[in-house]
């Protein structure tokens, strides 16, 4: 396992934004997450390594606006596409800000590969500070991990990676 911190993870991970995405993409990554906006351009990113692409938009419920949320079925894919990491690999997993929808998926692929939602959260906390995860995308990922909204409510305390 790769170690971060007091952590010791399955695989290497950086969460970014879409720009940074673009310099890492070709050289750093053996996995790449997308996770665009359905109207991006996806040329921007073209990973050498292999390339799970979703879009929705960064947006709960609560916002009411017409909007793209994340589905279980993008969850199941992103989930399906990262199952069989290992420590060879270098998983990047960003979406335009780096800030919400990136870390939330993060979180969701960490806890799928054994790390307590305690523990992810404060990873992620550490390679992104100023994570804010989307509260919808955590919720569907408590669902399909059978996580009983862990991941949600250490969303909503900044203290939990402490």
């Amino acid at each position: 396992m790769v170690g971060h911190k007091d952590v010791k993870l399955p695989f290497r991970l950086r969460i970014t934004d879409q720009h940074t995405a673009n310099k890492l993409a070709r050289a750093w990554p053996t996995h790449t997450v997308s996770l665009l906006d359905p109207d991006c351009d996806t040329t921007l990113v073209t990973p050498d390594g292999r390339w799970c692409r979703c879009f929705f938009h960064d947006s709960t419920p609560r916002d009411r606006l017409s909007r793209t949320l994340a589905s279980l079925e993008d969850i199941q894919r992103i989930l399906a596409f990262t199952a069989d990491l290992g420590t060879a690999d270098r998983l990047l997993v960003h979406c335009y800000a780096g800030i919400s929808r990136s870390t939330a998926v993060a979180l969701g692929i960490l806890c799928q590969h054994g790390l307590a939602p305690r523990q992810a959260m404060a990873v992620v906390r550490r390679l992104r500070p100023m994570a804010s995860p989307n509260i919808h995308i955590l919720g569907l990922f408590d669902g399909v991990l059978a996580l009983d909204g862990a991941l949600h409510l250490l969303a909503n305390y900044r203290g939990a990676a402490d």
